[in-house]
């Protein structure tokens, strides 16, 4: 009887159902930790505005998350869900949630596909859903959401593909990973681990014309996304936002191959990667913490003697992400380790089914009912440190109520005039960041009709008016416009008056240049009226 249950409950259509349970699961702590506007990040608030005007962001420009994203953002049932009212940049976020949870879905799949144990898959996959990293980044917009998901799919029809040898897996396979590559260009790092895959399998997939030329037709169908970058900038365009945009087809392939970016991709210096490479271990702990890197360690070592090929896939598609990150010359490089703990994760479901088949053979040769008090307890063990893992972890990741940049954005666009000009601050400050918020806001809700961005001094824009105007085409002109500045932290202000701009409540919003300070005195740019009655309130940086 009890043997019949158990190999129920460890049946695929078990399986299948508890992984989509366990996707539910993580879906419901993400929905309530989402970030609720814009933000909260440079890059978050860059796709937020690309999607929303089918615009065109940095190189190499991510074709499929932009198409994605509108799609999700057209979806009509999410409005209830709100907790601050619905817009498009919080259903973008939701499309992190989304993803996030199909990625634990994918994850219990292949622990599963790993041990046949339904149990420690769903433990192996809530380990990556309450992980802190990746929970914090099925809170707000990014890419690696997406790209995880496609590199953990490609990975399982990989999987399957090597056990069953059915050809539409290996053909689904090519297709996912090649689409990959139009949400984040660096999936080029997992192509050791998917050619190793083929031809440890069958080589006739990449040595049989007829399977090599459908697999170059996948491979051209899915490169063809990237038409999208110079039709739009270039045919149909410029959009209002194009980042670094092409202005001539000479150009479109330094873009779409991500030139701009080539100092940073496997750009930090060799004296320094053994320290990245301690650095991203730590932060390998602190997703798992010690007990699940070890059981990790030891499901790896079962795959190598067990099933070779499965561990040196896995080794393969670690080791390219991990040096991807390792070898990133950016401050914030952790943000990129999510594929790495999506394929991690897995391993410690192997790891856990180790543990258990041990404890049952251990326990079997004690008396009854203490083998069964022994392999309750440890069962109870898991569950309640992940639960303890999603207690600690929900308050670090919490972003439900970051409206703050929104409704500012809000405040200050309600008191701009219509062909206002905005200073972009410098690029290290806050208010760089709040100005692409700003931006985004008004071509969403609209309150500032021709709204400009002036770019800082001796930079080129990186995009054609009107999302950017270079400060020294712009700086002649700045008495015939309304001018408006986001904060003070800006040199170019020290010639300027202005006029602090404030809400209901006294908080002050932004301000508006309303005088120039030249060596002979301060010359208005608004009526002497106007000036009078301005005059006490005005500031001098």
């Amino acid at each position: 009887m009890i043997s019949s249950v158990m190999t129920r409950f460890h049946s695929n259509k078990m399986a299948w159902a508890a992984a989509v349970g366990t996707a539910v699961i993580a879906f419901l702590f993400y929905v309530k930790t989402v970030h609720p506007g814009v933000g909260p990040f440079l890059d978050s608030i860059e796709y937020q505005t690309t999607v929303a005007v089918m615009g065109v962001s940095h190189p190499p420009g991510y074709p499929l998350y932009t198409f994605l994203g509108k799609l999700f953002s057209l979806i009509p049932w999410w409005p209830g869900l709100a907790p601050w009212g619905d817009n498009p940049a919080w259903r973008l976020n939701m499309m992190s949630a989304v993803f996030s949870s199909i990625t634990v879905l994918l994850t219990a799949r292949l622990a599963y596909r790993l041990t046949r144990n339904t149990g420690v898959a769903v433990l192996g996959a809530l380990t990556l859903a309450g992980a802190v990293r990746f929970w914090y980044q099925a809170s707000y917009t990014e890419l690696y959401p997406v790209y995880t998901t496609m590199a953990v799919a490609t990975f399982l029809l990989l999987l399957e593909w090597m056990a069953t040898r059915r050809a539409w897996l290996y053909f689904a396979s090519a297709a996912v990973y090649a689409l990959s590559f139009g949400v984040n260009a660096p999936a080029i790092v997992l192509l050791p681990a998917w050619l190793f895959a083929v031809l440890a399998t069958d080589h006739r997939m990449l040595t049989k014309p007829r399977n090599l030329a459908g697999t170059a037709v996948i491979v051209l169908l899915a490169a063809s996304q990237y038409l999208y970058i110079p039709l739009r900038a270039l045919v149909y365009g410029p959009p209002a936002i194009c980042n670094y945009c092409p202005t001539s087809w000479a150009e479109a392939p330094a873009f779409l191959s991500g030139q701009e970016w080539w100092g940073i991709s496997f750009g930090v210096q060799r004296q320094y990667w053994l320290q990245r490479w301690a650095d991203s271990g730590y932060q390998l702990m602190l997703q798992f913490w010690p007990v699940n890197i070890m059981l990790a360690g030891a499901g790896l070592w079962h795959l190598a003697r067990k099933e070779w090929r499965a561990a040196v896939l896995f080794i393969l598609g670690l080791g390219g992400a991990w040096f991807f990150v390792v070898s990133y010359d950016v401050v914030d490089w952790g943000d990129f380790m999510t594929p790495v703990y999506a394929l991690f994760a897995p391993l410690t479901g192997v790891g856990m089914w180790l543990v258990w088949e041990w404890l049952k053979e251990v326990a079997a040769d004690w008396k009854r009912p203490y083998g069964a008090i022994a392999l309750g307890v440890t069962l109870i063990l898991p569950i309640a440190f992940l639960a303890a893992t999603f207690r600690n972890n929900r308050p670090l990741v919490d972003q439900s109520g970051q409206m703050l940049w929104h409704w500012w954005a809000r405040d200050l666009l309600a008191q701009m005039e219509d062909g206002a000009w905005v200073l972009t601050p410098p690029l290290a400050t806050d208010g760089f960041v709040q100005s692409w918020a700003l931006r985004y806001v008004n071509l969403t809700e609209g309150q500032a009709d021709g709204l400009q961005m002036v770019y800082l001094p001796g930079l080129d824009t990186p995009g054609p008016p009107p999302g950017y105007l270079r400060w020294e085409a712009a700086a002649a002109e700045l008495a015939d416009h309304p001018v408006y500045v986001v904060e003070l932290n800006d040199e170019r202000l020290a010639d300027y008056a202005l006029l602090p701009l404030t809400r209901a409540d006294g908080w002050t919003v932004g301000y508006r240049i309303v005088a120039e300070r030249t060596a002979t005195g301060i010359i208005p740019w608004v009526s002497d009226s106007a000036w009078n009655e301005m005059a006490d309130a005005v500031i001098f940086p």
